[in-house]
């Protein structure tokens, strides 16, 4: 669908506006504004996608640097708003200054329609051009860097979701672990949607505070609080027309949550210490690691807008149920992190390999990604022998698999826990006395009792009456 674009006209004079209007109205949606405090509410209260701007307004209308003053500050509180400029044919000097201050494009008094339209169509084009570029590059990066990759059944599960529902204009829940690549799904949902060249702004609602998250999803106005020193774009303004993905919905407060609920059902909001009420067009998906619904039988999310939210939902695997998928995404995580770390690293052993294939991954993708940056850093050779922090991660993983395993073995009936505890140290002893020849030096620092590990040693050993064969203190 074809979107029309808004040109705002600033000019005092009535005809001039009126003449701009007749030449422009076929082709683009004509707002007019004949002083500066009218043009800002419009640019408060509209999305503009070109200014035409007379250097001649009151309250010196005789007075061009007015207009560069106007013109000096939007460069600084609306950069995203191109800006051309009107000026007489004899004001050459002017028109240099006005561009060196950031207009795109001018055009003479009196008007000449083919040159008035060639300007604000080429002032539109380039600019939009431009932003084009930036974000079809930024797009292209993502895609390169973050693709889903893996044929496992889950993989290509989630892609035919994606797929499926990328086209649709609806509310998408994503449900996942932590670091289980909610956000690429997220940003696979935009790039395959008629949105792919408006912007992608992804949010963590946990990261920041009440205060601070709904001036940055709102925006707002200068002296809406002390620092606000100038007008402010909110992230849905800024993401007008493309995605907005907030993280970790379920930290949402209750007071952002009903201003949230506003903007999803009648599209529009207004910027803290503002009055206007501003329309905005820009699709939301959100993710979780929490069970929203029961967040909502506690009353600590909003049933309305839990509804609103989770239209659709897609369900991220975590990485232990498609681990056939590992080989593909180390070795695309291995040359991203060599090429950013600048370090050769070529390829893993088989022993590294058998290490990732091995592990539960809890982290899921993210710690794959740590684990294989720190293995790229500390490399000697161009080959990834072994993972030291997956030996010491899956140490970990084992001993708790152990516990749990333990736990569900204990009788309804309970248990004597002093026995329980002294059964299991007594055990622990003499698996650090075996490992390491009974040398209880040796032994104590194996459990990590320091430097005094053969004094601790000797305490436990006397104390649970352990002797071995030719043990020996050192």
């Amino acid at each position: 669908m074809h979107v029309q674009r808004t040109v705002l006209i600033v000019d005092d004079n009535e005809i001039n506006r009126l003449n701009l209007r007749l030449l422009l109205k076929s082709q683009y949606q004509v707002l007019e504004a004949g002083s500066l405090d009218v043009a800002d509410k419009a640019l408060s209260s509209h999305r503009v996608d070109l200014l035409v701007l007379d250097l001649a307004l009151p309250p010196e209308p005789d007075n061009p640097q007015i207009g560069m003053a106007y013109l000096r500050r939007l460069q600084q509180d609306s950069p995203e708003t191109p800006v051309v400029v009107i000026t007489g044919h004899d004001e050459r000097s002017l028109t240099q200054q006005a561009m060196e201050l950031g207009a795109v494009d001018f055009f003479g008094k009196p008007f000449d329609p083919e040159e008035v339209h060639e300007a604000i169509d080429r002032g539109i084009t380039t600019f939009s051009s431009q932003l084009r570029e930036q974000e079809l590059q930024h797009a292209l990066q993502l895609h390169v860097n973050h693709q889903l990759l893996g044929e496992s059944p889950a993989m290509q599960v989630l892609r035919l979701q994606i797929s499926n529902i990328a086209a649709t204009p609806s509310s998408v829940l994503i449900r996942g672990e932590t670091g289980s690549g909610k956000e690429l799904v997220a940003n696979q949902l935009h790039l395959q949607s008629a949105r792919f060249r408006a912007p992608f702004i992804a949010i963590n609602c946990a990261a920041m505070s009440e205060e601070h998250l709904e001036g940055e999803l709102f925006g707002y106005e200068k002296g809406a609080f002390p620092g606000a020193e100038k007008r402010k774009l909110g992230w849905f303004e800024r993401a007008s027309g493309g995605t907005l993905f907030l993280d970790e919905i379920s930290d949402l407060p209750r007071a952002i949550q009903a201003k949230l609920l506003r903007v999803l059902e009648f599209g529009e909001f207004s910027r803290l210490g503002g009055e206007s009420l501003i329309r905005c067009d820009v699709r939301l998906f959100c993710s979780t690691t929490e069970d929203l619904d029961v967040l909502v039988r506690k009353n600590a999310f909003r049933d309305d807008l839990y509804y609103r939210i989770n239209v659709l939902e897609i369900s991220v695997p975590p990485l232990r149920n498609h681990l056939e998928d590992l080989p593909v995404l180390s070795e695309s995580i291995r040359l991203r992190k060599s090429a950013l770390c600048g370090r050769r690293v070529d390829a893993f052993s088989a022993a590294a390999m058998e290490q990732m294939t091995r592990y539960s991954w809890p982290g899921n993708v993210r710690e794959l990604e740590n684990i294989i940056e720190r293995a790229v850093v500390l490399a000697n050779d161009t080959v990834i022998e072994v993972l030291p922090s997956l030996e010491h991660a899956a140490a970990h993983s084992l001993t708790d698999d152990a516990l749990e395993q333990w736990f569900e073995l204990l009788p309804d009936s309970g248990i004597r826990a002093d026995k329980a505890l002294a059964n299991f140290e007594k055990r622990l002893l003499e698996e650090a006395l075996k490992r390491n020849k009974n040398i209880k030096a040796r032994a104590g620092r194996w459990l990590g009792f320091g430097d005094r590990s053969k004094d601790k040693m000797r305490y436990l050993c006397d104390k649970y009456d352990l002797l071995f064969e030719g043990e020996h203190d050192v």
